[in-house]
């Protein structure tokens, strides 16, 4: 019994270790930047401005169309025009407009209003405008340039929020080498405390040399325990970007080596691609066009409309006595023109405020234009600047290895104390570290010309 109780208890773990494994969610870069896009609220937002765009490009389109509708109305009413006898008068009787002598006694009929009845009416109207100005077709046009102007700020916040996720990304991976290059001098410095341990024992070393190690160990602990805090911070940034929940199980994966071998296979980009390519100028070009089709919307105000009708209509109870009970029905079709004489120069107001915000979106293009152009340059010449230290250090670190190794020897035969041993190996630590925050800035640099670039990936 007992050997069967454990058995399903070994089973049970098993189940749990096999669930827990699985539950430690993998994520690399690309990864990353797919939930990202997928969760944030900002594109989501940004998809339904197409949305309404779409919808706008329906009511443009249905101008088009011929209106039609049907009112009907049945009602009881005490005021409806009735008729009665008047006094008769003596009208003589004429031929060929002469009296011929007599008379005849003629009793007219004239309305009063109190007479009670029902009434129902029942009207079908069309009404389909012909000519309106190229109002119509302009509107359909500018609902597709609002189309395009949504997909391009939906595009922009996905670049956006890319860039932001490669940055925070390339943090995460670099803090995570910055702790094994501190986590593997740590170990070093555990191995020269027990060469100085063994040596004090003997007598070929001072305390002072044991405790100097001791304070050089709880010095790099204590850094990446700072690291590690720090890796912390990132990672409740990642999971923000993402938009995944915070107490999530999930692990970054990557290499900052491995993005770094790959940043100079991309083609360079040249100031002028990135101009054009840039989202928010095409944002404004968008924009400067739709104010050119309301423009003309505006300015065809003044131009006349004609119009197309018809009518179907059924009635009773509308005529006099003893009519007003027959069932009348018939239709009516027509044609009309209408035309704004005079509107106290309302257009001309809109149409030279549409004027002057062209000008102004002109002259944020422009604006746009420079900022590009800094923002380009001055990523040119960052990464020109890590490029020429990156080829520094690496010189550095060369020449590091080779002294580190010389003092590790010295300091087993004696010829050089500790301090000299911990100067060399915290040189090769600070170059290393210095290698791979260059790295990172290197890609980073990339990823924002990229973003300047429109790239959503």
């Amino acid at each position: 019994m007992k050997k069967t109780i454990i058995t399903l208890l070994l089973f049970i773990l098993g189940i749990l270790s096999h669930y827990t494994l699985h539950a430690q969610q993998q994520i690399n870069l690309q990864k990353a930047i797919d939930l990202a896009l997928s969760n944030n609220p900002g594109i989501t937002a940004a998809a339904n401005k197409v949305k309404i765009a779409d919808a706008k490009n329906m009511q443009a389109k249905s101008s088009f169309y011929p209106k039609a509708n049907i009112l009907s109305k049945y009602l009881y009413t005490n005021n409806m025009p009735g008729m009665y006898p008047l006094l008769g008068v003596s009208v003589p009787v004429m031929n060929s407009g002469a009296p011929t002598g007599d008379n005849i006694t003629m009793h007219p009929m004239a309305p009063y209003m109190n007479l009670d009845r029902d009434l129902l009416t029942f009207d079908l109207n069309v009404v389909y405008p012909i000519y309106v100005g190229n109002k119509r077709k302009n509107a359909v046009e500018s609902t597709e340039i609002l189309h395009q102007v949504y997909e391009i700020n939906k595009a922009e916040t996905s670049a956006q929020l890319v860039e932001k996720v490669k940055t925070a990304f390339y943090n995460y991976l670099t803090i995570n080498d910055v702790i094994n290059v501190y986590e593997k001098a740590l170990t070093q410095l555990n191995n020269h405390l027990a060469l100085a341990k063994k040596a004090y024992e003997v007598g070929l070393r001072s305390e002072y040399d044991v405790l100097n190690f001791q304070s050089k160990i709880a010095g790099f602990e204590s850094k990446i325990v700072e690291f590690k805090g720090k890796r912390t911070v990132v990672v409740t940034a990642l999971k923000s970007l993402l938009n995944i929940p915070e107490d999530s199980k999930v692990t970054f994966v990557g290499t900052i080596d491995r993005f770094y071998s790959n940043i100079y296979l991309k083609k360079q980009l040249a100031l002028s691609t990135i101009q054009s390519n840039n989202l928010k100028i095409q944002t404004l070009d968008g924009m400067k066009k739709l104010l050119n089709h309301k423009e003309k919307m505006e300015g065809a105000a003044q131009l006349p409309i004609a119009f197309a009708f018809g009518n179907y209509h059924i009635y009773h109870g509308k005529d006099f006595p003893p009519f007003d009970k027959t069932w009348r029905n018939g239709y009516a079709v027509g044609f009309g023109v209408k035309i704004n004489l005079f509107d106290g120069n309302m257009t001309k107001g809109k149409v030279e405020e549409i004027k002057a915000q062209s000008a102004i979106i002109n002259n944020y293009k422009e604006g746009m234009k420079l900022k590009l152009r800094f923002e380009y340059q001055k990523c040119l010449e960052n990464i020109t600047y890590l490029e020429a230290k990156m080829e520094s250090e690496n010189k550095n670190m060369a020449l590091g290895q080779k002294a580190y190794s010389i003092a590790q020897v010295g300091y087993k035969n004696g010829v050089i104390t500790n301090i000299e041993l911990n100067d060399a190996q915290l040189n090769i630590t600070k170059i290393e570290t210095s290698i791979i925050n260059i790295k990172k800035g290197l890609l980073i640099q990339h990823a924002i010309l990229e973003y300047l670039n429109g790239q959503q990936q």
